[in-house]
């Protein structure tokens, strides 16, 4: 499996996601809207593809789009625009007129309408446009496709980066843990009863081959606390073990996210089902000690 990275803004949305899980209480309405109330139903089924943080990197990246969308100066770019307007057109700056998403669907090639171009349709012009424009012009974006297209590919490439950092992923799982501890407090509908034990917690669910096989090189076979090689090569009686970062018995989720490799031992023993843990500690492939 290979993806195609451009990492158009990549490590800016990286860091708004590493912004909020460190602050959490900051944007603590915000968050809400993706685990609160019924929302949560949308995270607990067990090892999507298209995991739980996959979701919660879409809902950060979605906000911001908008949110720079609604940010824009139209009056200081009409301003500017009528103020260059007898340059000629070589000297004018062609990104007075662009929107945000409109350089970042340009920037991965993925074909669109032209916000000028919308407006035109629209019998406008840049200078008679307004904030309502904008947001219609988004909601045509997504409409076509050509917004879901970019989110995907976004996704993908922010998820490819923060995926490695354990330490990030612990944060987010016991922030989602403990809106589910929350919100089934309250009892949980029947139609997602199955997945849950009577106490409220989310049954264990066996961890597919792709889980695995995920972990296993994110980890490069070793396990993440003690650093035991796990891969087979040194020694075949060290057993890998796939753990839930935030336990089950926590309100962890069934999630790739949720998943590090352990050995046998600190499985067994240091980690149990206790208080959710993992390592900052990572398999370097540079040597910084060598000549």
């Amino acid at each position: 499996m290979v993806i195609q990275a451009r990492f158009y803004e990549t490590y800016y949305f990286c860091n708004i996601i590493r912004n909020v899980l460190h602050d959490q209480f900051t944007y603590i309405r915000n968050l809400h809207d993706f685990y609160g109330d019924d929302a949560y139903l949308n995270l607990i089924d067990p090892f999507e593809k298209y995991s739980t943080f996959h979701r919660f990197i879409e809902f950060i990246v979605d906000d911001v789009f908008y949110e720079s969308a609604s940010s824009i100066d139209l009056d200081k770019r009409k301003e500017d625009l009528e103020r260059f307007a007898d340059l000629p057109p070589v000297l004018k700056d062609g990104k007075y007129k662009k929107l945000p998403v409109e350089l970042a669907l340009e920037f991965h090639g993925i074909k669109h309408c032209a916000f000028e171009e919308y407006l035109k349709e629209k019998n406008k012009t840049f200078i008679e446009c307004t904030e309502d424009d904008i947001y219609d012009y988004m909601a045509e974006l997504r409409f076509t496709g050509e917004y879901e297209a970019l989110i995907e590919q976004t996704v993908k490439e922010v998820f490819h980066v923060l995926f490695q950092n354990r330490e990030l992923m612990l944060l987010f799982n016991d922030m989602v843990s403990k809106g589910i501890k929350f919100q089934v407090e309250c009892g949980v509908p029947e139609e997602v009863e199955e997945l849950f034990k009577d106490n409220g917690t989310l049954i264990r669910k066996t961890i597919p081959k792709w889980v695995q096989r995920a972990v296993f090189f994110r980890d490069r076979g070793r396990c993440v606390l003690c650093d035991k090689d796990l891969s087979g090569i040194l020694n075949y009686e060290n057993v890998e073990n796939y753990d839930h970062i935030v336990p089950l018995a926590r309100y962890g989720l069934n999630d790739v996210s949720n998943i590090q490799l352990l050995c046998k031992e600190c499985n067994q023993i240091e980690k149990k089902a206790g208080t959710p843990a993992t390592s900052n500690n990572y398999q370097s492939w540079y040597a910084y000690d060598e000549t």
